[in-house]
């Protein structure tokens, strides 16, 4: 029987939030040119609102939280993907309101733009916060605070918002400061000599974007990053838009830049981050075959962004949104690149690339030591459990009628045209067993 590609097995994906969310795409080429996963498998019709934008945009894949086999796949293939549910895992209070209430006395950086000029600002944050919750119906200024607090430990200042967000947090593995696929958790515990990543994660916090000039503009990251809308003052609707470029679009989107009278005089129109893509510009690298992954992000996602691509948001309204980075196998051929290019332009390495990575290795092996020395075998939380199930009287039962079924050849007819779908683990190569949903095959692993 043979072997579907990985890039090509069904998905039982969750998308638009519908009620349907079982509903079956293909993951290839068409899929990505589609807002959604439903719309992936309709032919295109000017009468499908949802399909209006089908060739200007990519669509961002969307996951439950929990969902790290899907997650693994999605990054291994270095897409962006959005994960919902997270709201639902955050303790604690994340308004304005709760932030003035405790931090109000402290001086911050306050932001001010207004018709494409920024101004930096030194004042309390209780008049930021003041601002930040006033409507802006008749405003066309727009305040931000970023990267708060700027130097101190975000853990320090805010401890018990930090638990919080640390246990909501999802793809652990990879997001948190002790995650295994984290490779800058390995970082030795020296304050002094660690890179800035590892001091943990950062507010933003801006008004909408009344101008249409850009919450964040056009910028690219040496890692990764994991970003979740925590407080939107606006509920009803999404609170950020996110356009997300994939890293075999850097070339022609630095071509297309540097053909504008605004990114000429730039040494480089990405790293300068002073370019916002207006949707007549997005259409522009439409018709050059550019086009990127769009996300309009709600409160309680997480936006996970690979290095490398870069990305822009703009708000439709207040917004606040914690984030962290994170350095991990799967990207760090990207995270070298843009490391190369900031040495290049003179820009502050904050990653300390190749330092990093040496302690990294460091650290991995001496945990490979270790366990190979005990004898024992590691296994995951998931790991676990599924042998847990094995093991109990249900698990046995079931296994023994499975192999009985084996036996005698009942229960292995297949309906004609049905896909034959095999386990992708190296482990699995020369199994006999086959599966005719991907549901079959995740719960296999």
């Amino acid at each position: 029987m043979p072997l579907v590609p990985l890039v090509q097995i069904q998905l039982q994906t969750e998308a638009c939030n519908a009620k349907t969310t079982r509903s079956r795409g293909l993951l290839n080429a068409s899929m990505l040119l589609a807002p959604c996963f439903v719309c992936a498998r309709k032919a295109p019709s000017d009468k499908n609102d949802s399909c209006r934008f089908r060739n200007a945009y990519r669509s961002i894949p969307r996951i439950s939280h929990g969902k790290d086999h899907v997650f693994h796949l999605f990054w291994t293939l270095h897409y962006p993907v959005l994960v919902h549910n997270v709201g639902d895992k955050l303790q604690g209070r994340w308004s304005p309101q709760t932030f003035m209430a405790s931090h109000g006395l402290e001086p911050v950086s306050m932001i001010v733009s207004r018709s494409g000029h920024e101004v930096t600002r030194r004042v309390k944050a209780a008049e930021f916060f003041s601002k930040f919750m006033q409507p802006q119906a008749d405003s066309a200024e727009v305040i931000k605070l970023k990267d708060w607090p700027p130097s101190a430990s975000f853990a320090d200042k805010f401890k018990t918002h930090n638990e919080a967000f640390q246990a909501a947090l999802p793809m652990r593995s990879y997001t948190r400061n002790d995650g295994l696929y984290n490779l800058a958790a390995h970082f030795p515990e020296l304050p002094a000599l660690k890179p800035d990543l590892v001091s943990g994660p950062k507010m933003y916090l801006a008004t909408r974007d009344v101008e249409g000039t850009g919450s964040t503009a056009l910028h690219l990251d040496v890692t990764s990053a994991v970003n979740i809308l925590v407080y939107t003052s606006d509920e009803d609707h999404p609170g950020a838009l996110w356009h997300i470029f994939s890293p075999t679009d850097l070339q022609g989107l630095r071509e297309y830049l540097r053909s504008l009278p605004i990114g000429k005089a730039l040494a480089d129109p990405i790293h300068a981050q002073s370019i916002y893509l207006t949707p007549s510009m997005l259409r522009e690298l439409n018709h050059r075959g550019i086009r990127p992954f769009t996300v309009h992000q709600n409160r309680g996602e997480a936006v996970f962004i690979p290095a490398g691509c870069a990305h822009q948001v703009s708000n439709t309204s207040a917004c606040i949104k914690i984030a962290c980075d994170f350095l991990c196998p799967e990207s760090i051929h990207y995270s070298a690149q843009v490391a190369e290019e900031f040495r290049s332009i003179k820009k502050e390495d904050v990653l300390s690339l190749e330092s990093t990575i040496w302690h990294a290795w460091v650290s991995l092996r001496k945990q490979r030591e270790t366990v190979v020395a005990s004898g024992t075998t590691v296994r995951t939380r998931h790991e676990r459990k599924r042998l847990n199930r094995r093991r109990s009287t249900h698990g046995l039962d079931d296994q023994a009628r499975r192999n009985q079924a084996r036996q005698t050849g009942v229960g292995r007819e297949r309906p004609a045209g049905l896909e034959v779908l095999r386990c992708p683990d190296t482990a699995c190569t020369h199994a006999q067993r086959t599966f005719s949903t991907l549901d079959g095959i995740f719960n296999h692993m």
